[in-house]
């Protein structure tokens, strides 16, 4: 059969994901055994208004790694997509473009206006991140595609609400916030980054009332003095043991502020005294809270100093305030240092913003109370069952145990609006709709609440939610939940995971998923976290486009769990490993005519010849590893046997062992027979290699003779071929012949180490070679075989000697496994002179390559100060030179006249 020379995975990506999509194979309907277990993911809902980055195409790998191995073992299988409405940055995304094209707010359109304009935006941009999924080859089921803003999901999000409420777990009130000033929003602590900041350390001196004696305490920010209602220090620090209950005179304000003990106080940090300003800052909140102090604001929420302040300082902005309390301190003689210090800084996560931490009137939820029953779950079932368990179960837990109140509502209006409506009078009415509030309340005239839901909220209910729940009858919430695992990334366990098994258990009565993986970060080359605002990141539709996506894919999985640095060579090496496989399939097909996917592999395996029953061993076995691999999500084992399964021992070996029989002329059964053996390892070793590399799978699957309906898994019965609902190989283990695979290496052996001598005494490729061979007690093993070493060695003779010792003395010898030697003469097949010179000047330039080496790696200011990364190459050579040498020294010995 004919096959092009050469693979074009962008014509294959597109036809067969197009093909799949629109046959359903991805749907779990296509699965017609009504016994079939079931297999479901829920895919993390990437931002409408994102489009794919790295951590993105390494989590959906995953997933469809996963998801079509799940679904070659006839499991039904639903791997659901969907997108997250990402509230303040899809809102910010259609501001910007109000402001450049028509010099418009928000606020000039009104809310309903401008909310008409981001679904309009959404529509056109927001499905971007999809169509590149589709180019990953993601197996999602795309009629099932959810949004976090679909009327069902809505509704979702309002029962989630109003129950709670009803419960008493969520309130209206005031508590603690992270406000961005810019815009204007409560944030979420993953809208917040810390980061690193060179700043001033400020000591300030606040007198002691009644006493010649001033307390001494160090801050960052000395304009939120204003805002003190107390100094703390550490009831075990002897240096304030008499100042307890103390009053202090609160310099610029006239008010008097108390001396409290607290545990929290670091008596290493500053002085050991802080100051406690309860209204801005969360620390300081939590303390006032234990103490019982007063909450005075004195920064408002545009980040200017508010008329409790002072009148001095009030309408300042804060830094502005900052640098005026400094001066007035100094005036005062109550400055005692200023010294320069690095701290970590909290800005906004999108305008970078400095965030203010203030006092506001927020909705929020007790999640401690929430949480209860997922804490319970993870400490006495260990649910859901984290991998790697270290460190991800501990971190899980330790948040559960730590839980603190959560600010639910945000100053935006794109997003979920809060359920709750207000009467002339101020009360508020918490229902499911707004008739339903009114028939509570009474009356027409009511008001919704202006805020919406922070993201995360909706998002909490996704494994419910895009199944049906609240409905608890929904077919896919029936069958689909709890889901099988979640894929998804360290930085989101909190925020996140621990959230999806509250409401999951809270609502649905079971846990949200079995099991949590999670993936590995990749960085930059130089092993920088990679961002837009660096300008450091990859593109992983640039790295589908060079090397093609199943080469990407193969990186992406063998990656898994670790953190790693980004690097193209990985992808082209996989790329050469998928052009490897391709002319290895395109060898058999052209060598195919009267073969069979099925056939060849008839009679009782022990008669057949050595190298069929050894590559049938190494079939089963790399079957029962990879499988093994996948269900322990140890993705990098399973690429590892596949790759080498493929390119050692089927591509370099296989092939070679039975070309003869293959290739030969004239038809007969014994060459059908063999041409049958190597087509039908190389079909059972594409369906191994599918869920990695699933298009030039599929791409070599449909050209394999014999292949048909009946190729299928049963439970796909009467679906359209396709290698992605075939059956995923099984180890036979009465197949797995460790004797085989013993005898056939000492062949393999033999060949590679004649095949090195040829090499590296430049044998000329068309000279045949004489070949003794000591056997160790293996004569019967390599008499077997000697036809095909012969043809892979290019012997002329091969000959089985119990002892070498009267090979000529100009032989090239190699020690072999168990007790075995190989000697090829070399008389008449080199210039001895010319090759010992040749050998030498190699021996000699790698010494003096060693001694410069070893010279550096015994410099110890070059051992301290470079990379370690670099230290270690350095080793690795100077032990690769070490075994060169050796090998040189034996080519003189047998080139010596």
């Amino acid at each position: 059969m004919e096959i092009p020379k050469t693979y074009d995975p962008k014509q294959a990506e597109e036809r067969h994901y197009a093909r799949w999509e629109s046959a359903g194979c991805f749907a779990p309907e296509i699965n017609k055994d009504p016994h079939a277990p079931v297999y479901s993911i829920v895919i993390p809902p990437p931002n409408v208004t994102g489009s794919l980055h790295m951590g993105h195409a390494l989590q959906h790998t995953i997933m469809d790694v996963l998801t079509r191995y799940q679904r070659m073992l006839g499991k039904r299988t639903l791997w659901l997509p969907g997108t997250d409405h990402a509230g303040i940055s899809t809102q910010i995304q259609v501001e910007k473009q109000l402001r450049k094209e028509e010099g418009l707010t928000r606020h000039d359109l009104g809310r309903e206006k401008f909310l008409e304009r981001v679904w309009a935006w959404k529509q056109q941009y927001g499905g971007e991140i999809t169509k590149q999924m589709r180019r990953e080859g993601a197996s999602v089921d795309w009629s099932r595609e959810r949004f976090t803003m679909d009327e069902g999901l809505t509704r979702a999000v309002r029962e989630f609400f109003v129950r709670c409420y009803d419960e008493g777990l969520i309130y209206h009130g005031e508590g603690m916030i992270s406000w961005c000033p810019k815009d204007q929003t409560a944030l979420s602590d993953l809208e917040v980054e810390k980061e690193a900041q060179a700043g001033k350390l400020y000591y300030l001196q606040y007198p002691v009332k009644g006493a010649d004696r001033r307390v001494t305490v160090a801050t960052t920010r000395p304009e939120t003095m204003l805002g003190d209602t107390a100094v703390a220090v550490n009831p075990t620090d002897e240096r304030y043991a008499d100042l307890l209950g103390a009053t202090l005179e609160l310099p610029l304000t006239g008010r008097e502020i108390p001396v409290v003990a607290d545990e929290f106080v670091d008596p290493e940090f500053g002085t050991g005294a802080v100051k406690v300003t309860p209204a801005h800052d969360a620390n300081d909140y939590a303390m006032g809270q234990r103490h019982g102090l007063a909450q005075l604001k004195v920064i408002d929420q545009h980040a200017h100093m508010t008329a409790d302040a002072g009148a001095e300082f009030e309408g300042l902005d804060r830094y502005e305030a900052r640098e005026k309390v400094v001066e007035k301190f100094e005036e005062l003689g109550l400055l005692e240092k200023v010294v320069d210090y690095e701290f970590s800084i909290t800005k906004c996560g999108r305008c970078r913003t400095v965030i203010e931490p203030l006092i506001s009137l927020q909705w929020f939820l007790k999640q401690a109370e929430l949480g209860r029953a997922a804490l319970e779950a993870v400490r006495e079932k260990h649910e859901p069952r984290f991998v790697p368990e270290t460190p991800y179960e501990k971190v899980y837990t330790s948040w559960l145990e730590n839980l603190h109140d959560w600010t639910l509502s945000r100053q935006l209006w794109w997003g979920h609006r809060i359920p709750a409506w207000y009467d002339e009078a101020g009360n508020v009415y918490v229902a499911r709709s707004e008739d339903d509030a009114r028939r509570v309340a009474g009356t027409d005239k009511l008001t919704q609440d202006a805020d919406v839901l922070d993201t995360w909220f909706s998002s909490a209910l996704w494994p419910i939610s895009t199944l049906g729940w609240p409905d608890a009858d929904a077919p896919d919430l029936k069958t689909f939940y709890p889901t099988s695992v979640l894929v998804t990334g360290r930085d989101i366990i909190f925020l996140w995971v621990s959230r999806m098994m509250m409401t999951g258990l809270k609502f649905a009565g079971r846990k949200a998923f079995d099991d949590v993986y999670i993936t590995g970060t990749i960085f930059d080359k130089h092993g920088q976290r990679m961002s837009k605002s660096k300008g450091n990141g990859v593109d992983p539709l640039d790295v589908f486009d060079k090397y093609g996506v199943d080469a990407t894919r193969l990186v992406l999985a063998s990656i898994g769990g670790t953190d790693t640095r980004w690097n193209d060579n990985q992808v082209e090496s996989y790329r050469n490993f998928a052009n490897k496989i391709w002319n290895a399939a395109r060898f058999c097909l052209l060598n195919s005519e009267g073969a069979t996917v099925g056939k060849g592999f008839e009679g009782e395996p022990s008669s057949w010849a050595l190298h069929d029953r050894w590559i049938m061993s190494r079939l089963n076995r790399t079957a029962r590893e990879v499988g093994r691999a996948i269900e322990e999500y140890q993705f990098h084992e399973a690429v590892y046997a596949l790759y080498h399964f493929f390119w050692d021992d089927f591509c370099d070996w296989y092939i070679e062992l039975s070309k003869t029989d293959v290739t030969a002329q004239e038809a007969s059964p014994a060459r059908d027979a063999a041409r049958s053996r190597v087509i039908n390892v190389l079909e059972q070793a594409l369906r191994l290699l599918h869920p990695f590399m699933p298009f030039i799978t599929e791409e070599l699957w449909q050209t394999l003779p014999g292949i048909g309906g009946e190729s299928l898994h049963a439970a796909y019965a009467g679906a359209e071929p396709t290698i992605m609902l075939a059956a995923y190989p099984q180890a036979l283990e009465a197949l797995i012949d460790e004797r085989a695979e013993t005898e056939m290496q000492a062949v393999i052996e033999l060949i590679s180490r004649v095949r090195n001598i040829r090499t590296e005494l430049n044998v000329k490729p068309g000279e045949e070679v004489q070949l003794f061979v000591s056997t160790g007690g293996n004569g019967n093993v390599f008499a077997a075989s000697v036809s095909q070493i012969k043809r892979l060695t290019r012997a002329a003779s091969v000959s089985f000697k119990d002892s070498l010792a009267e090979v000529p003395r100009a032989s090239a010898r190699q020690a072999l496994a168990g007790g075995v030697e190989v000697a090829v003469p070399l008389e008449g097949l080199i210039d001895f002179e010319q090759e010992r010179a040749r050998v030498g000047r190699e021996r000699e330039k790698l010494e003096k390559e060693s001694q410069r080496l070893e010279a550096q790696l015994s410099n110890p200011q070059f051992t301290e100060r470079a990379p370690a990364e670099k230290v270690e190459e350095l080793r690795q050579r100077v032990a690769e030179i070490r075994q060169r040498t050796d090998a040189l020294a034996q080519m003189l010995e047998a080139l010596a006249e």
